[in-house]
């Protein structure tokens, strides 16, 4: 007997995922059959004077429909408790712990914890090789059913199974496309997602994710020494790094800061409403420091008593600003300058260095915020 799930799974198009995600977001744009009405959206764009592009950069791989199709799909399995690890250790935990196809979880998931999740970290096969990955889909559908889903011939049809227990860039692709789509279905909108990588699916992952979240929610790269080089017996630079990519789920997300320490409290001792801050010269000190080398940095700028205060070096040169005069406009309107005067005419300061937590290297969130956290070994 055919589960509704199963039934489900028979209809799901490689852009059901896509069209469900847009239809919550846009659903203006859908009539009553659930259809999406494209010319209506297209007379918006060129309403708002928005260029269509008919193409565009954008990652291909063999396989991507068919991933594109999984990450459509609910859970087809059932979640059996663990009675004894429930009665046993995990007794009196707070925690869920999963056990079985990360796919199938991820779906399960999606019931009770989509937009609920703050903080993801994924540690996926890292395709060295001989990390033991390959792709482990069977493709359980007849060469027929996969002709008629993805409007595949033959030779298509035999490119797509081709992946099956290989470890291609393709065959990595297909496996991580539908993990990350649903991953980030559960992300709340101030959530973030770290994901572990080295640099055999580095430049992949990073293409992969931008095309999921959107390059302007890529948050950075975190590089790590692993203690062990590699790579040196193959006639390449030898490795001693592996990375974290982090994106957000949205631009809801703000990046938390380490604590000061002492010897910061002492560095940051000027305090004004918006908290800690350290006073810097605004003219630029040190090498690089004349107009001739910056000219466009050499301007006039306005004291309160109405004075001109150009940038000169210690000995009376023409030196320069720190920064550019639309980069100081700013800076005025954002009350980040701070003006000191020394008998008579006054010097310039510029607290650029706002310190209410460091951002660090590593990120951290602010100790005070409490974030739902999931950890997928995939």
């Amino acid at each position: 007997m055919i589960s509704d799930n199963e039934k489900f799974n028979m209809q799901v198009e490689p852009n059901s995922a896509f069209l469900n995600e847009l239809k919550s977001k846009l659903p203006e744009f859908f009539d009553r059959e659930g259809n999406f009405d494209l010319d209506k959206f297209k007379g918006q764009l060129k309403e708002h004077n928005i260029n269509e592009l008919s193409d565009g950069y954008q990652l291909n791989f063999i396989g991507k429909d068919y991933a594109r199709r999984q990450a459509g799909e609910v859970p087809s399995t059932v979640i059996v408790p663990d009675e004894k690890q429930n009665k046993g250790e995990g007794k009196d935990s707070n925690n869920l712990f999963f056990t079985g196809d990360n796919l199938e979880v991820l779906r399960h998931l999606q019931n009770n914890y989509q937009n609920k999740i703050d903080v993801i970290y994924i540690d996926p096969p890292y395709n060295t090789g001989s990390d033991g990955f390959v792709y482990p889909d069977s493709f359980e559908y007849s060469d027929d059913r996969l002709k008629d889903m993805f409007g595949l011939d033959d030779d298509q049809v035999d490119r797509l199974k081709s992946i099956q227990g290989k470890s291609s860039h393709s065959a990595w692709l297909t496996f991580m496309y539908p993990r990350l789509v649903l991953a980030k279905k559960l992300l709340s909108n101030k959530g973030v997602i770290f994901i572990s990588i080295d640099e055999n699916e580095h430049a992949n992952l990073v293409e992969i994710s931008n095309s999921i979240f959107g390059e302007s929610n890529y948050i950075g790269c975190i590089s790590r020494a692993t203690g062990t080089t590699t790579g040196q017996d193959a006639n390449k630079l030898g490795s001693s790094l592996d990375y974290v990519i982090c994106f957000a789920k949205s631009n809801a997300f703000s990046m938390g800061g380490l604590p000061l320490d002492s010897s910061d409290l002492k560095r940051f001792s000027e305090v004004d409403d918006k908290g800690r801050y350290s006073i810097l010269q605004l003219r630029k000190t040190g090498n690089a420091d004349r107009k001739d080398e910056r000219p466009k940095m050499f301007y006039p700028i306005t004291a309160p008593d109405g004075t001109k205060v150009y940038p000169f070096g210690p000995s009376g040169y023409l030196s320069r600003w720190r920064v550019s005069k639309s980069t100081f406009s700013n800076l005025l309107n954002d009350n980040m300058i701070v003006w000191k005067k020394e008998i008579t005419k006054f010097s310039m300061l510029v607290n650029m260095l706002q310190a209410n937590g460091f951002h660090m290297l590593n990120i951290m969130l602010k100790e005070e915020q409490s974030s739902l956290l999931i950890y997928l070994i995939i």
